[in-house]
């Protein structure tokens, strides 16, 4: 089995300068999109980063929320118990004013406990036995279990202390008569700075932001603090108005109502209780490093593009320079070509044109049997001419009847050219015997008509004497015999007077085959 070699095509200049520029353009497009493809991965990594450590925090919040919150419960559930079990006798007041104290000790969370009346007075506290101030009776955790016999815990939005001026965090419970009637409210306050303190310990940038929220927006604590601390609520932000009300947990990309920073937060509900815990990283502070890496990516991105561009414009030039110096020198070969092809004198085909003009021919006629015609034609006395006039005037000479020969030829296929000397040929492929003669007296005529002075000459003008060869269906290579005959019927021409046509029309390219001669006087 043989193998084929299969030699790949060479590409024009102007292929190969489109096909570079689209491999640059290529080039750069593939590095922009990697580039952009790298850049949004590493965003993206970045924000899931930022995304797991806010949840992380929000869990936190909301695991410290839930302990303070049972811990404070299980206080005020110990309260009610005996206050509805034992009643508020003076003694029962000092025990549970021991007791209260104790707790509130005991567990870190809890800055104060207290117990009021149906009317909101004060009746124990965890401070001091028999501290009596004023009434409670107007706080709106103290309406909220006096109006509804619900006995479940109740967290009420931030107050401020009256007995020692910090913001708190209101937790109570419902205390009830034998007969189901109210008899009063046991509290605990958390201090807002308990949940500041621990805000403080997690790690969020300086712009973040962490806080604890009632279920209709009111702030319990913030990091960072806000003045406005006790009047502030979020039910207009995005996370209560949009996000809360599809999903109890999540993440959100949103600005703050309250100073428009755009963060990354991570929301949830805390599980058992009306509150809400979120917790915010601002985008700038995650997305700083990922910026400083994308300005440096995009920066060595255009350097590499913009190298590759002025690479790019300097082959080009060199490609058009190439294209150029190829095209001056097809000009330059296509010149030489008819210079080497072509008489410097007449203009017409030389020699070596005419050789292979009449090979090519020939070989199509005999392929092809079709008819060729030849005419070998020659001034007559022209080196008389010469010497009557100068080789100037000769040259002129030829020149116009190189003209005359010229015009008589007019399909593309035909050819005349300078044989040599004074001598002229005229190649007719696809001519019979009757068109070579009407080409050859043609020919004849219109140098008679021309009337070029020669006074050496017999007939006072030039003339000349033309040898006519048809062929028809020649034989393969034969055309030397045709040449032979057409140089034989010319010089009979010479011998019988000049200024005359001779013509043989060959029945086949063999020589010594029958032929009719015509003479024209």
């Amino acid at each position: 089995m043989k193998l084929r070699h299969f030699t790949p095509a060479r590409l024009s200049p102007s292929s190969l300068k489109k096909a570079l520029m689209g491999f640059i353009a290529l080039v750069c497009l593939s590095l922009i999109l990697a580039t952009a493809w790298q850049m949004s991965l590493s965003r993206e990594e970045r924000l899931a980063t930022a995304k797991v450590a806010v949840s992380n925090i929000v869990r936190a919040a909301e695991q410290q929320a839930q302990d303070t919150v049972r811990q404070a419960d299980n206080t005020l559930r110990d309260l009610v118990e005996r206050v509805e079990h034992d009643g508020l006798a003076a003694g029962e007041r000092i025990r549970l004013a021991t007791l209260m104290a104790q707790n509130v000790t005991n567990v870190e969370a809890i800055q104060g406990l207290f117990i009021f009346d149906a009317q909101g007075n004060w009746v124990v506290n965890s401070f001091s036995q028999g501290l009596r101030t004023n009434n409670n009776g107007d706080r709106p955790y103290f309406i909220y279990h006096r109006d509804n016999v619900d006995r479940s815990i109740h967290i009420g939005s931030i107050v401020k202390s009256r007995l020692t001026g910090d913001m708190v965090i209101p937790i109570s419970r419902r205390i009830n008569n034998a007969d189901g009637t109210f008899a009063g409210v046991v509290l605990a306050t958390v201090p807002v700075a308990y949940f500041q303190t621990f805000f403080e310990r997690m790690d969020v940038d300086d712009q973040g932001v962490i806080f604890l929220a009632l279920n209709n927006g009111d702030l319990l604590a913030r990091r960072p603090s806000l003045t406005a601390l006790m009047t502030t609520n979020l039910a207009k932000g995005e996370i209560f108005s949009h996000y809360l009300p599809q999903s109890d947990s999540g993440i959100a990309v949103t600005r703050s109502v309250v100073d428009s920073v755009e963060r990354i937060y991570a929301y949830r509900r805390v599980a058992g209780l009306p509150m809400v815990a979120a917790a915010g990283v601002s985008s700038q502070h995650v997305l700083a490093p990922w910026w400083a890496y994308a300005y440096r990516s995009m920066g060595l991105l255009g350097l590499i593009c913009l190298a590759l561009i002025a690479l790019s414009v300097l082959l080009y030039k060199q490609i058009q320079q190439l294209i150029t110096a190829e095209s001056e020198l097809q000009n330059a070969q296509d010149a030489l070509e008819i210079i080497a092809q072509t008489d410097s004198l007449t203009q017409l085909a030389n020699r070596r044109r005419f050789d292979v003009a009449v090979q090519q021919e020939w070989g199509r006629a005999s392929r092809n049997r079709s008819t060729l015609a030849i005419i070998l034609l020659d001034i007559d006395w022209f080196k008389q001419y010469n010497d009557q006039y100068g080789h100037i005037r000769g040259d002129d000479c030829l020149v116009q009847v190189a003209g005359l020969i010229g015009a008589a030829v007019h399909r593309a296929g035909d050819l005349a050219a300078r044989y040599g000397g004074e001598e002229f040929v005229i190649l007719l492929p696809e001519t019979d015997f009757a068109g070579a003669l009407s080409v050859a007296e043609k020919v004849r005529q219109s140098i008679v008509d021309a009337c070029i002075e020669h006074s050496a000459s017999p007939l006072g003008n030039v003339t000349v004497s033309l040898g006519v060869v048809a062929i028809n269906a020649p034989k393969q290579d034969a055309y030397t015999a045709a040449l032979k005959e057409a140089d034989r019927l010319l010089y009979r021409a010479k011998n019988r007077g000049r200024n005359r046509v001779e013509a043989n029309e060959l029945l086949s390219a063999q020589a010594g085959n029958a032929y009719a001669t015509c003479l024209v006087p």
